[in-house]
């Protein structure tokens, strides 16, 4: 988040109430905006369906498109944000930063071919109309596109830009959406995805854009930060078990009987997947005070620690700007989970009288308050990864999501064999389970911090040369 930290500060120096709701807004507009601009294209479209009394059957289909497209874009791309974002972060410490936009070119190549023939098989077979399928394919495309520009956005200080250019996108794609249902005879479906498709490349186009403004200079290594997985391969399967821990309690829904089969092609699980959408629109509030509290308060501490020891302070100052640190981590994380706690519970008592109006069946709205809680869980679990990863502790974050993983599939598999009445909390469980497995991780590592930090690099540095780093060397040209 190069750039937000610097605005915040900015806001916060002064006086008031104005100042603190500006600075809440701004880490709002930067944490969620995006996703909050996306969530509105879906509902519209939704209620334009409903004012244009769209068939069940087209409803379904549109909506399985698009459950698909984001939730396999994310899983795709959640390793390879993990490792450009460390490329990226290295590049702007070494001022390297003629390396950073060939590297969008470079992992876009291979995400995109990688992504493009998982596709093409999954929808070789099936019965829906090809003009469906081409637009559902770009929707694919193009969000894997827009994951990983926008990690590299994050390097910008001109959040406005980013969040103007999904702005552009959502009204493009809403009033496309209005023009092709009420004036053409396009079919439903595939006018709807095309508006999106149609919205979603003109938010590439100018994001895209913004950037190649920033990082005018460039060299010709496009797959330079491949070397990268040899050096912190860990940090991709981090996010890669993470995220497929966030769905896997969805997949093995979708093989239950309350799985449904779209066109012979899709298949989900519409009781379940709709109060797992409202839930975890509840830890929104999080992601907003993690991005204030990290960039504002925690981070000055942890600065301080470092620059004692890379300053030669004495173990005196030392030790108590680790402690003052640590207090400070705890302080924020408790003042998360204590907002996050009271704006879950609003959630549950909002959704008690709102959903069943909304159409979610009295099951439905069981699992809603399970899975309400545990993303509760489930967000704090993920600001504690972070953390570790502040700290470089790789090995422990890569355990924490690995036992995420694997607690969801079992327990959820569990709830599904035993009865409905337990829908929902495999994942709590698991939720639970990790982010006490997370807390011990972090309390161990704080506590041996001084040893992690003197001991835990080598004292003569080898650069680690796998596979990854032969083949770029090998396939590189020399020079810029």
């Amino acid at each position: 988040m190069a750039g937000i930290g610097f605005e915040l500060k900015k806001l916060f120096k002064g006086k008031g109430a104005l100042r603190s709701i500006k600075a809440y807004a701004y880490s709002a507009l930067v944490a969620v905006g995006p996703f909050i601009l996306c969530v509105i294209v879906i509902v519209s479209i939704l209620l334009f369906m409903n004012f244009m009394n769209v068939t069940f059957k087209e409803r379904e289909l549109f909506i399985a498109t698009i459950v698909y497209a984001f939730i396999f874009s994310q899983i795709i791309t959640s390793g390879f944000k993990m490792i450009v974002t460390r490329f990226i972060s290295d590049m702007l410490y070494s001022k390297k930063f003629e390396y950073i936009l060939p590297s969008l070119y470079g992992v876009l190549s291979i995400v995109l071919v990688i992504s493009g023939a998982v596709a093409i098989v999954f929808f070789w077979n099936s019965p829906i109309s090809i003009e469906i399928k081409i637009t559902s394919y770009l929707l694919f495309m193009e969000l894997i596109i827009i994951f990983l520009v926008m990690v590299y956005l994050s390097t910008l200080k001109d959040f406005i830009k980013i969040v103007r250019s999904f702005i552009w996108g959502v009204l493009v794609t809403l009033g496309l959406a209005f023009v092709f249902i009420r004036f053409t005879d396009l079919e439903i479906v595939f006018s709807l995805l095309l508006a999106m498709d149609i919205g979603f490349f003109v938010i590439i186009t100018l994001l895209v854009t913004h950037l190649k403004s920033f990082f005018k200079k460039s060299v010709k290594k496009y797959f330079y930060f491949l070397i990268y997985f040899d050096r912190y391969s860990s940090i991709f399967f981090i996010s890669l078990f993470y995220t497929l821990a966030l769905y896997s309690h969805n997949f093995l829904f979708w093989n239950s009987k309350l799985g449904v089969v779209v066109e012979s092609t899709y298949v989900y699980a519409p009781i379940y997947d709709v109060p797992t959408f409202y839930a975890f629109l509840s830890v929104m509030a999080s992601m907003v005070v993690f991005v204030v509290s990290v960039e504002t308060s925690f981070y000055e501490k942890y600065r301080r620690y470092y620059s004692l020891i890379t300053g030669r302070g004495n173990y005196s100052d030392i030790e108590n700007a680790r402690k003052d640190m640590t207090r400070v981590l705890w302080a924020e994380i408790r003042n998360i989970i204590e907002i996050q706690l009271f704006v879950s519970l609003v959630f549950i008592a909002i959704g008690y009288y709102v959903l069943p109006k909304l159409g979610l069946s009295q099951l439905s709205l069981d699992i809603f308050n399970l899975l309400t809680l545990g993303a509760f869980l489930n967000i704090i679990l993920l600001i504690i990864i972070m953390i570790l990863l502040y700290f470089e502790d790789r090995k422990g974050a890569l355990f924490v999501s690995s036992t995420f993983l694997l607690t969801n599939v079992v327990l959820t598999w569990l709830t599904i064999q035993y009865s409905e009445n337990v829908y929902g909390m495999g994942f709590f469980l698991s939720a639970f389970i990790s982010l006490i497995v997370a807390i011990i991780e972090l309390v161990i590592y704080l506590r041996n911090i001084h040893y992690h930090t003197f001991c835990g690099q080598p004292v003569i540095y080898r650069e680690k040369k796998g596979l990854f780093t032969h083949l770029v060397n090998f396939f590189t040209p020399k020079g810029k």
